[in-house]
């Protein structure tokens, strides 16, 4: 392996480890109302707690932390996010439990963005789309091995256990980042001057308003998934896993498909692709009720799709501005994050409202509304191919 895949390798295991602390929450939902006596829609926000936290935090601690040497700020957030993973599992209530939510996204708010721009910054620019993808991968393989995992150590050990686990997997990512990754990587100091032009940049603003949208649209369903396929086909825990497993396959396919293409393509067709793939997925859900194998399908369609628009997103914001790479993937993240917590909390309006069957039709809207944003981030300039 040469040193630069070996150095991909080891971002992409730390983007594992961090999207598996976030997600993990989404196949433990049934689990953590049950022992925290608490409402499904309420163990939900759970996962809204650590996605705001990542919202906010990732643009705000990419300003405050670009003196720190890149491997230092990775080993110490890594180190933290395992900590507070024990912390967690720890938790006497759902209180405590959401104050270490919020404080192991501020970790994560750390290590995704800046793990995607250090790749930016390692791979020459006809390569950046590999890099990127490669280290995107690892938080698709969460979806793969992660999510459904801790979906069936939550129900057959408990969430406590899997949470301990997580952090055990922090301490070994923390590791790996402080032998492995080469010291003395530094970016380019985010002052004033720099903000401005990103938040004077409608193409920029465009593209990231694009995440948020298609966010939302994912996460109104996907933070209810575990009940939702309990009662769509009346799934049992090991069953949910299975369908988590296949759905995190197919994210990891159309993350290696969007890698391998994105460099010779725009990657606003990787995008508008991914898109509708999702729409598709989310607009014949409905018939999935009672049908395993449909369900199989459209979690295919989906999978293919909801990583591969978030590399290509990354790889367009690096396309426009190369300069602003650290600041402009960390507010995408933010989106990535703000999508999920708003997607949660609009998943619980709609439960309340209309019951679990009317969460992809909600999820649906949003998709398309996404391809038309999209649209617009193309006419504001955002379609340049990566030099």
């Amino acid at each position: 392996m040469s040193p630069l895949n070996r150095q991909l390798a080891n971002l992409a295991f730390a983007n594992f480890t961090a999207g598996t602390g976030i997600l993990i929450v989404a196949g433990m939902l049934n689990e953590l109302a049950a022992d925290l006596d608490t409402s499904v829609a309420m163990a939900g926000q759970l996962f809204t707690a650590s996605s705001l936290a990542i919202c906010f935090g990732a643009p705000l601690l990419a300003g405050l932390t670009t003196r720190i040497d890149r491997r230092v700020l990775l080993t110490a957030a890594l180190a933290l996010f395992a900590l507070l993973n024990l912390a967690a599992a720890m938790a006497p209530g759902y209180a405590m439990l959401a104050v270490a939510r919020v404080a192991i996204g501020l970790c994560v708010a750390i290590v995704t963005p800046q793990a995607a721009a250090i790749a930016g910054m390692l791979a020459p620019p006809a390569e950046r789309g590999r890099a990127l993808s490669m280290v995107f991968l690892g938080f698709a393989i969460s979806t793969v091995a992660g999510v459904p995992l801790g979906a069936y150590l939550g129900a057959t050990l408990g969430w406590r256990i899997t949470f301990a686990l997580v952090g055990a997997l922090g301490f070994i990512a923390a590791a790996a980042i402080w032998f492995l990754l080469p010291a003395g990587l530094q970016v380019a100091k985010m002052d004033r001057k720099a903000w401005r032009d990103l938040a004077g940049s409608a193409a920029i603003l465009l593209v990231i308003a694009t995440t948020v949208v298609q966010g939302t649209g994912q996460f109104v369903l996907y933070s209810y998934i575990a009940p939702v396929l309990r009662e769509f086909l009346a799934a049992t825990p090991v069953m949910i896993s299975l369908l988590l497993l296949w759905s995190g396959v197919c994210s990891v396919a159309g993350n290696i498909i969007a890698g391998r293409l994105i460099d010779r393509l725009h990657p606003p067709r990787i995008i508008y692709a991914a898109l509708a793939a999702m729409l598709a997925a989310f607009l014949m859900w409905p018939a999935t009720r009672g049908s395993f194998a449909l369900m199989m399908l459209a979690l295919m369609l989906w999978g293919f799709g909801c990583f591969a628009i978030n590399i290509s997103q990354q790889a367009r914001l690096v396309a426009l501005a190369p300069q602003l790479t650290s600041a402009s993937i960390a507010l995408n993240s933010s989106g990535i994050y703000l999508g999920q917590a708003l997607g949660a909390m609009g998943g619980a309006l709609v439960i309340g409202e209309a019951g679990l069957g009317a969460l992809s039709w909600a999820g649906a809207i949003f998709l398309a509304a996404a391809i038309g944003v999209s649209m617009l981030a193309g006419k504001a300039g955002a379609a340049v191919r990566p030099k």
